[in-house]
């Protein structure tokens, strides 16, 4: 089944890909809608992805700030697992609500 966009739609979409700097599988997905849909658009629009995604990220030297950033992501990771958790408990306590 093709699904028909209107234009304010393609264009909310690829704003958020060329102005925001998100990617395109990220938005599609967040969208509901086909990647191929999205990145079909950007390419006649002449989109063309940034070379610099595909560049590995520069580490500082210093090992402090290494393991203090590891600290920090750490910390990122379980408080995103918790959200997680509380969102799994609540979409279970609110099905059960509609029985």
């Amino acid at each position: 089944m093709n699904r028909r966009y209107d234009k304010a739609f393609r264009d909310q979409a690829m704003k958020l890909v060329v102005n925001e700097g998100r990617d395109p599988t990220g938005v599609a997905r967040d969208l509901g809608m086909p990647n191929t849909t999205l990145v079909k658009w950007l390419k006649d629009s002449g989109w063309k992805p940034s070379a610099d995604k595909d560049r590995a990220i520069a580490l500082p030297d210093d090992v402090s700030v290494l393991k203090a950033r590891i600290v920090d992501l750490e910390r990122q990771v379980k408080d995103l697992q918790t959200d997680r958790e509380i969102l799994k408990k609540a979409t279970a306590f609110f099905a059960n609500q509609n029985k």
